[in-house]
This record gives C-alpha cells, structure tokens and sequence, in this order.
C-alpha cells in the first residue's frame, strides 16, 4: 500500500460560508444562539471523577494500544473491513463522525465497552463521538458545543478508567472540535469546558480526536491549553495525518504516559487517515 497524506481542501460547505458570510453571519449567528441549548457545564462530571465504586477485574493494565479515527459517517465502502484490521488487540478507540445506524461496535472482532456523545443526526442517521474500551469504565459523561454558523452540534465524550495495581484512574477524551468558525472564540469555549475536569483530574489523560486545527491559530490555541494541563503531543513519522491548509487535522495528547509506537494508517474508507499509538505509563 502506498503511503500518502491526506490533503483536504475547503468543503463545499465551508466555501460557501465564507461567501455568503458578510451578507448572513451577524443574522444566522443570532439564529442559532436562539435555538441551541446551552452546553452542559462539566461540575457535575468533575465531582464524580474517582468516585464510583469500581469492580475487581474490570481495569485496564499494562500497555495500551489506542486507534484514534474520524469515520466520516462510516458512509464509505470498506470502512468496516479497515476497522477490524485496525482495531485487533486495541484496549481503546476513540471514533468520530461515529454513526450508530452503522452498528461500527460489531466491525470489531473482540466485543468491547461503548459510550456515545451525540453530536450531528438527522431523520435518517444520529452521528457523535464514540468510545470503545476493553474494559468498563468507571465514569462517562458528555458535553456538547454548538457550530456557530451551521448551529449543528460537535460532541465530546469523556470517560474515567481504573487502573490495575494504581490508586489513580486513566482520564480519556474523545473531542470532535467545532468548525466552522472564523473567529477562535467557539474553538476555545469547546477546549475550556474541560478545564474544571482536567484540573480536578490527578491521573493519567488521553485526548484524542479530530481538533480542525486547520489554521496557525487555531493550533497554537490548543498548544496553549495543552501545555496549561501537562498534556504532550504525540508525534507520527511519517506524519502522514490528514491536513487541511498545510496544518494537521488529528491529534493524540496524553499525560502521564509516553508513546512506545505511533503510526498513521492511510485508507481510502474516509476522508481521514487513522492514528493508532501503543501507550505505557509513566512510573
């Protein structure tokens, strides 16, 4: 298989954003602040964190192998088939653009744990932020932010894991970022809802998803907040991450961990190229 980058340009969708933005963007904003909900505040799930009782044998130990991929709406053929090859032996996925009608814990040879954050669906089909895991985790909760143009949801999942043999649990997030958005100010309000859960979090932290850090700003805010809570980029060679506007779309951040192995996979079954990293914890 030949290994290439994925390159994406400008979605129609977006294109024709950008053109229409002077004449619709101050009406269309005021539209879908009126009719989103607001977001829910994280108090509640960082008050859980360490809390519920957890079952002996239900921890993850050891090394982990993790596969971090955007699916586009599993609506490509041969998604299933490239899942299953690429989820052998994982202990955690982390799915966006997760579609529940395609029933994609079943394309997984070893059953596994699932927690779902929706985000975009339609009549048809309900789409978000999937979670699977060997083990059951200990604590899920969800938050949902808002595309500001399109007022569509962008879902994020987070889940707590205990730990064989460690007092402290491993904390996941599963983060699908808003968009469509000139400004950073959505952007940011999506990373911060975390803040409160990360600094109240004293294990181990995966973040993982597909951030849309497709501008030098919209990185360097997430490099920011990164670095604020102690969370380390994951580096792939050859970085053959899906890019759009020169910048990479997908990312891994861990604390308290380090990356034995990373690679990119390229595949034709979505307009993103998964990342899969082996994990070991740091003593």
């Amino acid at each position: 298989m030949q290994l290439t980058q994925k390159t994406l340009t400008p979605t129609t969708t977006f294109r024709v954003a950008m053109v229409s933005m002077a004449a619709c963007t101050a009406l269309w904003l005021a539209f879908a602040s009126a009719l989103a909900p607001a977001a829910p505040t994280d108090r509640p799930c960082a008050a859980d964190l360490g809390q519920v009782t957890i079952t002996e044998g239900e921890e993850l130990a050891g090394q982990l192998d993790i596969l971090s991929w955007n699916i586009q709406k599993a609506s490509n053929v041969g998604w299933a088939q490239d899942l299953a090859e690429l989820s052998g032996g994982v202990n955690l996925a982390f799915i966006q653009e997760a579609s529940v009608q395609a029933e994609i814990p079943q394309a997984i040879n070893t059953p596994l744990y699932q927690a779902f954050a929706a985000g975009y669906t339609t009549s048809e089909q309900e789409t978000g932020v999937m979670t699977l895991s060997s083990s059951s985790p200990s604590l899920r909760c969800n938050f949902t932010s808002w595309e500001p143009w399109l007022g569509t949801p962008k879902a994020t999942s987070v889940t707590e894991f205990p730990l064989a043999g460690r007092q402290d649990r491993l904390l996941t997030i599963n983060l699908h970022a808003v968009n469509f958005a000139l400004g950073l100010e959505d952007f940011q309000q999506q990373f911060r809802a975390l803040s409160n859960l990360l600094d109240n979090h004293q294990g181990p932290v995966i973040l993982a998803g597909d951030l849309n850090t497709w501008s030098d700003k919209r990185q360097a805010m997430v490099d920011e907040f990164t670095q604020e809570f102690g969370l380390s980029a994951v580096s792939f060679a050859p970085d053959l991450r899906t890019t759009t506007f020169g910048r990479a779309l997908d990312h891994i951040y861990v604390r308290g961990l380090q990356a034995q192995d990373s690679r990119v996979i390229p595949v034709s079954s979505s307009d993103h190229n998964p990342l899969w990293v082996r994990l070991v914890f740091n003593q």
